[in-house]
This record gives C-alpha cells, structure tokens and sequence, in this order.
C-alpha cells in the first residue's frame, strides 16, 4: 500500500509578522498517510518545544495562546531533531502554511526547501461545504465535529488539524487532505489523481 510521511506543523508566536515578531513554541507530528484515501495510517515521530525570544511576550498575544514569559524563559528549540523531522517529511502541512513557514525559518533556515501545503488555502472547503463561513482552523473543527486538542497552543492546534483534514470529506470516502496530498506530491511509483468533489446539492457537513 502506498504511502506518504507528513509532517503537521503548528507555531506560536509573539505576533503576527515574521519580520518582526518572534517564533515561540513549535509543535510537529510525523505520520504515515495512506497515498490512496489520505487517511493516517501511524504517528510515526512528534516534537513540542519552548523558544525564549529574548524579549517581552506582548499581552494581546500572550491572551491568545496562554504563554507567559517565565513559561519561555530559558528555553530553546531543538533545531537538529526539528529539522530532521521536516526533512523526512514528503509534504509539510499546516493551517495557514504562509504564517507558520515563516517563523519556522527564523529557526530552520532550511525551511522554504520544503514542500508545503497549506489546509486552510489549499483545500476548496467551501466549494466541498458551500455553508461553510469560515475556514479558521476552529471554526471548521466545530463545524464537522472533529475532535479538538488544546487551541492555540502549537501541539494543540496541530492535533486539531490532524483530525479535521483526516476526516472522510470527499467522495470515495477519502479524507479532506488528499486534495493536497496529490495537488502537492509527485513520487515515482505513484500516480497523481484528480479528486472527485461530493454532489453540489449535498450541502451538509458529514459530522455533528
């Protein structure tokens, strides 16, 4: 059975801009994806670590994600073993890969070398669920019912993203990333395929 590793990454950060803001925490969860439905078939590694920006964490951003300055003191990301599991990755993903790219690079200079995917652009979410109104990471997470981790923290978030995308949304019963797993990945021995979308008139979401 063919398969792909994904890499599902997540950041925290002390802003919104990778130019001026700060890298915080990081979260990455390698698993093993079944080529044909897109399902997860294995976690096979995973990494979560603090990052001290050397600065002060500002309180709006701090009111998002709950990380306080004593609580990234000190700290360090393990760049080598974040590195490699990127690198053993096929396709990187995340919701809002634009967002998270860039601070990653702050760390991993090796970054934009890697394949990215991004889940919340990358998936024609309201095209498959036209009812859809927001493709905010938690907003579609409530919309289908998928399980959630702890939001706004990076291990949270990637959790949630695992279980979102993994969901059987489109037709065939494979799972909402294989849209970007074949739209991403070209790989000798596997055949790229068009993904087939659900019936328009069918319009309600798949979980409750």
């Amino acid at each position: 059975m063919p398969s792909l590793r994904v890499a599902y990454v997540d950041t925290e950060t002390t802003g919104l801009s990778a130019t001026t803001d700060r890298i915080i925490e990081i979260a990455i969860v390698l698993a093993e994806v079944d080529w044909e439905t897109g399902r997860i078939m294995r976690r096979l590694d995973q990494y979560q670590g603090l990052q001290d920006p050397g600065r002060r964490i500002p309180a709006d951003a701090m009111a998002v994600h709950g990380i306080t300055d004593a609580m990234a003191k000190g700290h360090r990301i393990d760049v080598p073993v974040c590195t490699g599991l990127l690198a053993a990755a096929d396709l990187c993903l995340a919701h809002n890969s634009g967002f998270d790219k860039g601070f990653v690079a702050q760390v991993i200079p090796e970054t934009p070398s890697y394949i990215w995917g991004c889940t919340c652009r990358g998936i024609p979410w309201r095209k498959l669920y036209p009812s859809i109104h927001s493709t905010a990471l938690q907003s579609l997470s409530r919309y289908f019912g998928s399980e959630k981790g702890v939001a706004h923290r990076a291990l949270g978030d990637v959790e949630t993203t695992m279980n979102l995308v993994s969901l059987p949304g489109i037709q065939g019963a494979r799972a909402f990333q294989h849209y970007l797993l074949h739209k991403k990945v070209r790989r000798v021995g596997l055949t790229p395929e068009v993904v087939a979308l659900p019936d328009p008139s069918f319009h309600r979401p798949l979980f409750r």
